[in-house]
C-alpha cells in the first residue's frame, strides 16, 4: 500500500485529485456571469457621496416610496402632433395599468391629469410625445424583469411606446457587457488553443493548456465573486472578463514557454518525469516572480479610493491561482505523457530568425543616436499630440435597436437633450414645507437655476410646469387691490355727485341713504388698509431679498402709501360723521317745521348751515378721490416694479385642489422633503458635465445662503451627477492607478536584475510604446468609425493587460541580464537575437488574443484590442534600438572620445 501511494505521489495523482476537487466546487459554486453583473449593474458610492445622500433621503420620503425606481413611459406618435383619441388610448392604458398596479409593483402614476399643474414637465412643445412617470418597487422582481412585462403592457395603437429611464438604460448596456463578456471568452479561450496548436503544431498540448486555463479562469472567477459578495468588495461589470483576459494572455505565454522548453530537454533526457522536474525548475522562478510581482501590485489597487480601480483586486487573485495551475497541474500531464504531448510532431521545428531584430541590434550598436533618434521619430509625434477623451455615458456601446434606447433619443428629440438625463436635488427641512415662509425661498432657488447656463427647465414645488404660476405672485395681488380702489374712487365721485345735489335741495331719505354710502365706504377704506398691510409686508419681505437702495425706496414708498391710506380713511371717516350729523339735524327741523312757523326763521339759518357744511364734505370727498387715484397710480406702477415678484402664497391658496397636488407629488409624507428636477439643455457630456455639476452645486449653496433653508440637508442624484462623480474619481485616481503600475514593475526588475538604468529604459519604452498605442487607436476609431471618444472603462482594462505583457517582458529580460556572465555590450546581440525569436510569438499571442476581443461587437472591446495591438507592435519595432542603443551609450558617453567610433 505504502509503494502503491508513493508511486501515486511520483506521478502527481493526488495534484491532480485536489484540483479536480477545487475545480467542481468552483463550477457549483460560481454564479451565472449574467446574474453576477446584473447584480452590479449600477453604480455604487461612499456614503458621503450625493448620489447616496440622495437615496437616504428617498428613504425618508414615505407613501411607500422609499425603494422605489422612476420610470417614464413615452408615447410618440411620428406623423405628428397626438390626436384626441390618441390621448384617450393612452389614458385606458394607464387606467388598465392602474388595476394591476400591485402586480408591476407600481407605488405611484403621474400623468398629466394628476399633475395639472406640471403638464407642460410631461407634454412635449410639439404636441407628439407623452411621459408617463411611474415609481417602481422591485423588491420580488428585478427591474430588467419588471421592464420587460410593461413594454408590453403599455402598449398603444398607432402610438410608438417605450419604457425607459437612466436606471434601465444602464442596466441595458451592463446586460450587452454580460452577453459580450461570454462570447468573448470563449473566443479568446478557442484563440488560445489555436495558438498553442499552431506553434507546436500538436493536439494533446492545446487540449492540456486549455485544462489547465480552464481551471484557473474558473476558480478565479469563483473565488473573486464569493469574496466580493461576503466581504463586500468592490466588484464592476468588467471583472470578469478581466479575469479571463489575464489568465488567457498570462496563460498562454507561459504554457508557450513551458511546453518549448520541456520540448528542448527532453530531445536530451528521455525521461518525462525527470524532463518536467528540470523544466519546471528552470521556469518556476521568473513564472513566480512575474506572477508574485503582479499579484502585489494589483492588491495595492484596493487601496485607490475609486470602485472601479479598487475591482482590480480580483487580479490578485488570478495570478496567484493561475501560478498555482501552471506549475503543478502542468507537470501531471507532461509527467504522465512525455513527448506525446506534441504529438504528431516528434522534433523540435527550428526556430526562425528574426531579421528584423537583427538588423535593428546591428544599426543601433553602430550609431546608437541615430537609432535612438529613430525611435523619437516614431513615438514623439503621438506623445505630443497626445488626445485623451473619455466618454461617460453607459450609451457608448448601444445600438438603437433596443426600447430603452429609443426611448430615451425620442425624449432627446422631442424636449431637450438632457431630458432623459435629468438632474434632481432633494432639499430636506427640520420644518414642513407648507408655508410661505419656505415657499418663497423654493421658488427663487427655481429661478436661479432657471437662468444657470447650460440648464433647460427646472420643476419644483412653486413651479411644477417650469414657469411660475401668476396667482401666487404679489404682481397678481397687486393688480386686485388696485381694482378694489378703482371702484371706491368710482363711489366716491358718485357720493361727490349727490353731496352737491342735496346741498341744493335738501333730500332727508337721499341724506340717509348717503350716510349709510359712505359707511360703505368707510368698511372699504378699512379693508385696504389691511390689504395694505399684507402687501407692505410682503414688499418689505421682497425688499429685504434685494440691495441695499432697493429696500430704502421700498421702504419709503411703502410709507408714504400708508400714510394716504390713513388720511382717506380719516376724511372719509369725518364725511361720515358730517352726514350723520346732518341727517340728525334735518330730523330736528323737520320736526320743528311742522308744528311752528315761528321756527322757520331759525330753520332757513341751520339750512344755510347745513349747505355750507355739504360744501365742506363735498371739498372733502373730492379731495379724498384725488388721494385714491394717486393711490391707483402708486399700485400700478409698484405691480410692474421687482419688488412685485415675490412669491406669496395665502392660507386659502394653500388649500386648493391645484396646489394641494402639487404638494403630493413634489413633497414627502411629512412634508419635511421637496425634489426640484434641473433638466439641462444637453446630454451629459465629459467636455461641460463637471463643470456643469459643480455650478448647479454652487448655485444652490449660494441661493440658500442666509435663508430660512440654509441648514437644510441638500442632495443632488442622476445621470449627470454620476458620471460627473466617475470622471472626477478617473481624473484624479487614474494617475495614481499608472504611478502604481509602473512603480511596481520597476521595483521589481530593479530587484530581479540589480540594475537600475537599463531597466529603467526598457520600461520608459513601452510607456512610449503604449502611449502611441492609444493614440494610434483614438485615430483610427476616429476616421474608421466617427468615435471621438473613448469608453471610460477602456483605459483601466487596457492598462491591466499592458502591465501584466509588460511585467513579463521587461522582468525577464531582467533576469536575463542578471545571470549573464557577459559584458554590456557582449550581453546585448546575442541576448537580442533569442529574444527576436520569442518575441514573435510572444506578439502572436497578445495580437491573436486582442483579435478575439474585437468578436464582441463592441467599441470597447475593438478599443481594447487595437490599444494592445499598436502597443504590441511599437515596442516590438523599438525594443531592440532602445536595449542596443542606450546600452551602447552607457559604455561610449563616459568617454567622449569614443562616442563617435563605430564599435
Amino acid at each position: 500500500m505504502k509503494e502503491t501511494i508513493t508511486k501515486l505521489h511520483k506521478n502527481r495523482i493526488f495534484t491532480l485529485l485536489v484540483w479536480l476537487i477545487v475545480v467542481f466546487i468552483a463550477i457549483i459554486s460560481a454564479p451565472n456571469i449574467t446574474n453576477t453583473l446584473q447584480s452590479y449593474s449600477q453604480p455604487t458610492f461612499s456614503t458621503n457621496s450625493q448620489p447616496a445622500k440622495a437615496d437616504q433621503l428617498r428613504q425618508q420620503w414615505g407613501y411607500d416610496l422609499g425603494n422605489t425606481s422612476t420610470v417614464t413611459v413615452v408615447y410618440h406618435n411620428p406623423n405628428g402632433k397626438l390626436t384626441t383619441q390618441q390621448q384617450q388610448k393612452i389614458s385606458k392604458a394607464i387606467d388598465s395599468l392602474k388595476k394591476q398596479q400591485s402586480l408591476y409593483s407600481i407605488k405611484r402614476i403621474v400623468t398629466p391629469s394628476t399633475n395639472v399643474a406640471g403638464q407642460a414637465q410631461l407634454l412635449s412643445k410639439d404636441g407628439s410625445t407623452q411621459m408617463i412617470s411611474l415609481d417602481i418597487d422591485a423588491k420580488t422582481n428585478t427591474l430588467r424583469v419588471l421592464v420587460n412585462q410593461l413594454v408590453g403592457q403599455v402598449k398603444v395603437k398607432g402610438l410608438k411606446s417605450y419604457v425607459t429611464s437612466p436606471e434601465i438604460v444602464r442596466d441595458v448596456n451592463n446586460q450587452k457587457t454580460a452577453q459580450v463578456t461570454q462570447l468573448v471568452l470563449v473566443t479568446l479561450f478557442i484563440a488560445s488553443v489555436l495558438i498553442i496548436g499552431i506553434y507546436f503544431r500538436a493536439v494533446l498540448a492545446p487540449l492540456i493548456s486549455f485544462i489547465n486555463l480552464f481551471i484557473a479562469f474558473v476558480t478565479s472567477y469563483s473565488l473573486s465573486t464569493l469574496l466580493a459578495q461576503h466581504f463586500k468588495l468592490p466588484f464592476s461589470q468588467y471583472v470578469p472578463i478581466e479575469i479571463g483576459i489575464a489568465t488567457l494572455v498570462m496563460g498562454t505565454i507561459w504554457n508557450i514557454y513551458i511546453y518549448r522548453k520541456l520540448r528542448n530537454v527532453i530531445a536530451l533526457q528521455k525521461e518525462s518525469r525527470y524532463a518536467t522536474k528540470q523544466t519546471i525548475a528552470d521556469l518556476r522562478f521568473p513564472i513566480i516572480v512575474v506572477g508574485g510581482a503582479l499579484t502585489i501590485i494589483f492588491a495595492l489597487c484596493g487601496f485607490i479610493n475609486f470602485d472601479q480601480i479598487q475591482s482590480l483586486w480580483a487580479l490578485a487573485i488570478t495570478y496567484p491561482v493561475l501560478i498555482l495551475v501552471t506549475l503543478t497541474l502542468n507537470p501531471v500531464f507532461t509527467a504522465a505523457l512525455g513527448e506525446s504531448i506534441f504529438w504528431p510532431t516528434s522534433a523540435p521545428t527550428k526556430p526562425l530568425v528574426s531579421h528584423y531584430w537583427t538588423r535593428a541590434t546591428d544599426f543601433s550598436l553602430w550609431q546608437p543616436i541615430a537609432s535612438f533618434l529613430v525611435v523619437l521619430y516614431i513615438t514623439l509625434p503621438f506623445i505630443y499630440f497626445y488626445h485623451n477623451s473619455l466618454n461617460f455615458s453607459p450609451m457608448t456601446n448601444l445600438t438603437e435597436t433596443n426600447q430603452a434606447t429609443k426611448g430615451a433619443r425620442v425624449l432627446q428629440a422631442h424636449f431637450s437633450q438632457g431630458k432623459a438625463t435629468p438632474v434632481t436635488i432633494y432639499l430636506k427641512s427640520n420644518q414642513p414645507l407648507d408655508n410661505e415662509k419656505y415657499l418663497q425661498h423654493i421658488d427663487a432657488l427655481t429661478n436661479k437655476l432657471q437662468h444657470t447656463q447650460g440648464v433647460s427647465a427646472v420643476y419644483s414645488l412653486t413651479q411644477p410646469g417650469g414657469m411660475p404660476i401668476d396667482k401666487y405672485y404679489v404682481s397678481n395681488q397687486l393688480a386686485a387691490i388696485g381694482v378694489s380702489t378703482k371702484q371706491a374712487t368710482g363711489q366716491l365721485s358718485q357720493a361727490s355727485n349727490g353731496i352737491q345735489t342735496n346741498s341744493k335741495s335738501l333730500n332727508l331719505a337721499a341724506l340717509k341713504q348717503q350716510v349709510k354710502d359712505m359707511a360703505k365706504l368707510v368698511q372699504r377704506s378699512n379693508q385696504i388698509i389691511r390689504d395694505s398691510s399684507n402687501l407692505a409686508s410682503q414688499v418689505n419681505s421682497a425688499a429685504a431679498n434685494s440691495n441695499i437702495s432697493v429696500q430704502k425706496n421700498a421702504s419709503r414708498r411703502v410709507q408714504s402709501y400708508q400714510r394716504q391710506i390713513n388720511a382717506l380713511n380719516q376724511s372719509l371717516q369725518s364725511v361720515s360723521s358730517g352726514l350723520g350729523q346732518l341727517a340728525s339735524e334735518g330730523n330736528v327741523i323737520q320736526n320743528y317745521g311742522q308744528n311752528s312757523y315761528n321756527n322757520l326763521q331759525s330753520y332757513s339759518q341751520q339750512i344755510s348751515a347745513v349747505q355750507k357744511q355739504l360744501k365742506k364734505v363735498s371739498n372733502q370727498v373730492d379731495s379724498s378721490t384725488n388721494q385714491l387715484n394717486g393711490i391707483y397710480d402708486y399700485l400700478n406702477g409698484l405691480q410692474k416694479s421687482g419688488a412685485a415678484n415675490v412669491y406669496y402664497i395665502t392660507k386659502a391658496q394653500l388649500s386648493d385642489t391645484d396646489f394641494l397636488q402639487t404638494m403630493l407629488n413634489y413633497t414627502s409624507k411629512d412634508k419635511k422633503i421637496t425634489t426640484i428636477q434641473v433638466v439641462l439643455k444637453n446630454a451629459p457630456s465629459s467636455k461641460s458635465n463637471l463643470k456643469q455639476m459643480t455650478k448647479l452645486q454652487n448655485q444652490v449653496s449660494l441661493q440658500l445662503r442666509g435663508t430660512p433653508l440654509s441648514k437644510a440637508k441638500v442632495a443632488f442624484t442622476g445621470e449627470p451627477m454620476i458620471q460627473s462623480i466617475n470622471q472626477s474619481k478617473m481624473n484624479h485616481h487614474f494617475g495614481t492607478l499608472l504611478i502604481l503600475l509602473i512603480a511596481g514593475v520597476l521595483l521589481t526588475v530593479f530587484a530581479v536584475s540589480r540594475s537600475i538604468l537599463q531597466p529603467l529604459y526598457w520600461t520608459v519604452a513601452f510607456i512610449m510604446s503604449a502611449i502611441t498605442g492609444f493614440q494610434l487607436t483614438y485615430l483610427t476609431m476616429h476616421f474608421v468609425a466617427g468615435i471621438k471618444q473613448f469608453d471610460w472603462q477602456v483605459p483601466l482594462i487596457a492598462v491591466a493587460i499592458l502591465t501584466a505583457v509588460a511585467a513579463w517582458q521587461i522582468i525577464a529580460l531582467g533576469l536575463s541580464f542578471r545571470y549573464t556572465e557577459l559584458s554590456l555590450l557582449e550581453w546585448i546581440r546575442p541576448t537580442m537575437a533569442s529574444w527576436g525569436q520569442m518575441m514573435r510569438y510572444i506578439m502572436l499571442v497578445v495580437v491573436a488574443l486582442a483579435v478575439a476581443l474585437t468578436f464582441g461587437a463592441s467599441y470597447a472591446m475593438i478599443e481594447i484590442a487595437l490599444i494592445v495591438i499598436f502597443t504590441g507592435c511599437v515596442y516590438y519595432l523599438i525594443l531592440p534600438m532602445i536595449v542596443s542603443s542606450m546600452g551602447k551609450l552607457a559604455i561610449t558617453l563616459p568617454n567622449k572620445k569614443n562616442l563617435l567610433k563605430n564599435k
